[in-house]
Formats: C-alpha cells, structure tokens, sequence
C-alpha cells in the first residue's frame, strides 16, 4: 500500500468508515475487499452499533484467523493474511491519535446510533489522526472493486472544489447492472432519485452530470470538507442524512461520481428496504417518509405545503391499494409521531 501524493504533506491515508449493526458477516467480507485495493494507504474504522448478534466478537476472531469469511464469488481471490493487526478504541479516546499501528480499528457505539451518529464515532477517530486526509464512508453489505478509492482520489485530487466524491454503485447479486450512478433531489417534494438504476454498467458516461447528493453506500470525504462543514446530521436516524449533508456545503464544495470507482452493494442487508412486506421494510419506509419533511423544514421551510401534500397524496395511493400498515406509516409519518408497532430503537424516537 502506498501513500497519497506527497503534496498532501503528512496527510497520507484513507481512513475507511464501515457501520456494522448485526451484520459480521457482510462485514468481514467487505473487510477482506478492501486488501486488494490498489495504489493507497488505508486504514478500516468498523464501528458497531449495539449489535445483539456478537459482532465485536466474531469480528476479532477473524482478525485473529479463527474466523473465516463465509465464501462468496467476490471473495475467489486469496483471503488476507492473518492475523490482522487490530485494535479496539473505547469511546473517551476517540479525539486521541492512535497508540499503535492497525489495519482494522473495532469502536463499540454500545447502542444502535443510526447510520450517521454510527459513523460519525468513526469519523471523530479518523480525524483525530494527523495523516489522515480523507474519510471513505463505506457501507458493510458491499464489495470493493482494486481501484475503488484510487479512482475517486485521482477525481479529488484533479478537481480542487470537490468535497465528496461516490462510486459506481452496482448490484451485489446483478454485476453487471448500476444500482445508482449518485442521486437527484426534487426540491418540492424533497423526494430522492438513483440515477441509471437497473441500466447497463457499460452504458455509464465516465463522471456523472448533475448530482445532488453522493448516496452514503460510498462517499468519499475531504478532511477538507469536514472540518468546514461537521459531521454528518444524526437526528434523521436513517436515510437523508447524506442529503442534508452536502445540502449544507453545496455553495462551497463540488459533489463527483466516477465511472471508474465501482462498488458492489447488496442493499438494506441489516436496515431492510422500504418497499419490504415485513416491520423492518415498514421501518425503512416510515424513516424515507419521515427524512422528506425533515429536509425541507431545514432548509427550504416555505415548502413543506407541498411537501404535506405529497405525502397525502401516497397516504390516498396506499388507502386505494388496501395497502393498511403502509397507509399507517405514511399517516405517522405527516404527524410526526411513529405506532409502537413499529418498535423503533430508543434514540430513532428522540431523534
């Protein structure tokens, strides 16, 4: 592994920010992508959200070579060589530098955080560091292509202004076809949109045209960056947090996709998907819904008329549709207030 241009003085390494909550496996084999990447020093920052299924421990028996990666087609090359230098960080040291080298460094939240308070402990460790000059904040449930993160260095660093830079985000289980090529913002409905989703891989133009945000599978942060702008808004729980991220830098940094920066995303592994016949899709549902009005009482107030009237509008659709829970969560949602049904972790209800 190799360090970044020496223009970047001592700032000279990734750090790479992976949430886990319930989900080693995925983890693990993310973990081991991330070996074959080409050409850059990088640091892994796994950051455990409370999980109740023994992450923290399985994840430092694989380091030590007890515990191996289940085997997948992305995961035919060699595992890494253990055991893996690891390290654990308790929450008080997170503003302190590291004591020892690590490859892989284990902070456990102790509770479930939500997808940014989860990351943004392992943001607070990363720029704590003094060599670090950018953070990768990479989803568990994904693979890495060898030139993922170079790809997406070599866009920052010829493009002064951009402050976030995403990947080529394809299916895990469809290789060949683009989960999203980054994403579009209605500012009236606040609604969100993944460009080129289901097209071709070899369809894609080289950097994507307009992007309004960078979505949070893959993004690719300046220290630059965060020290202006904050770490990501956590009172969103989950979904739009990346949104309102770049909502708030968008006079001040440029937002970049690249063509050749590709990751494999399975998706909604741990949190589910909104469109799920299940409690958890009906969580994920109630959070997308919820993240519209957020959003726009943030930054756009004037709008929220029209905001409410969309969601009326998919509250009618689902009524039609005999669709009742969805119906239910798109009615708690205009409130405000989510059912006990939903059984929301403790700090998704503070939030």
């Amino acid at each position: 592994m190799t360090g970044l241009p020496s223009s970047e003085g001592s700032l000279s390494r990734v750090y790479i920010v992976i949430l886990n909550w319930n989900g080693w496996r995925d983890t693990i084999e993310c973990l081991e992508s991330l070996w074959h990447l080409q050409g850059v020093a990088w640091t892994a920052v796994v950051a455990d959200n409370g999980s109740s299924d023994g992450s923290p421990q399985h994840l430092q028996a694989w380091a030590h070579g007890h515990q191996a990666a289940a085997p997948t087609p992305f995961l035919s090359q060699l595992p890494c060589a253990k055991p893996v230098a690891m390290a654990k960080v308790a929450l008080a040291e997170l503003d302190r530098p590291l004591q020892s080298p690590a490859s892989v460094v284990l902070i456990e939240n102790g509770e479930n955080l939500g997808f940014a308070g989860g990351c943004n402990t392992g943001i607070r460790l990363a720029m704590a560091q003094p060599d670090c000059a950018y953070v990768w904040v990479l989803n568990n449930d994904s693979v890495v292509d060898p030139g993922a993160l170079r790809a997406m260095l070599d866009l920052c660093q010829a493009q002064g202004r951009v402050g976030v830079c995403g990947s080529q985000i394809r299916y895990y289980d469809r290789p060949q076809l683009v989960q999203n090529f980054g994403g579009t913002l209605n500012r009236w409905f606040f609604t969100v949109h993944s460009i080129a989703c289901g097209v071709p891989a070899q369809t894609l133009p080289a950097v994507a045209g307009r992007v309004d945000y960078v979505p949070g599978a893959s993004m690719l942060v300046t220290r630059e960056f965060l020290r202006r702008v904050g770490p990501m808004p956590e009172d969103y729980f989950l979904y739009y947090e990346e949104v309102d991220w770049v909502e708030r830098a968008r006079w001040q940094f440029d937002l970049a996709i690249t063509r050749d920066s590709i990751v494999y995303h399975r998706g909604g592994a741990s949190i589910g998907s909104p469109m799920e016949p299940s409690v958890r899709g009906l969580r994920s549902d109630y959070f997308m819904l919820r993240g519209r009005v957020r959003l726009a009482r943030r930054f756009y107030p004037a709008r929220l008329p029209v905001v409410y009237l969309g969601l009326l509008a998919s509250l009618g659709t689902r009524l039609l549709r005999r669709q009742w829970q969805r119906a239910q969560v798109a009615a708690w949602a205009i409130v405000g207030r989510a059912p006990a049904w939903l059984d929301l972790p403790v700090r998704a209800q503070k939030s």
